[in-house]
């Protein structure tokens, strides 16, 4: 048992799905930099599709994560 154990609030694991959400954005607002290039749209796309993923994988790792608690 450790010293945590008695703790009355429930503290979510550690996941690299933040990070994944994050560089969506960042990517994105890369994309919004003026450019006079194709690239751009390309970019923003890019950016939005890993937000959106990392978005949902951080969501639905939380409800399962939440399903998962025991009940008290």
């Amino acid at each position: 048992m450790s010293e945590h154990d008695d703790n009355p609030y429930h503290l979510p694991l550690p996941s690299a799905q933040p990070l994944i959400a994050s560089f969506g954005a960042a990517m994105m607002l890369v994309g919004l930099v003026p450019d006079a290039r194709l690239w751009r749209m390309t970019i923003i796309s890019t950016g939005a599709i890993i937000l959106t993923i990392g978005v949902w994988l951080w969501v639905s790792d939380a409800v399962e994560e939440y399903r998962n608690l025991p009940d008290e």
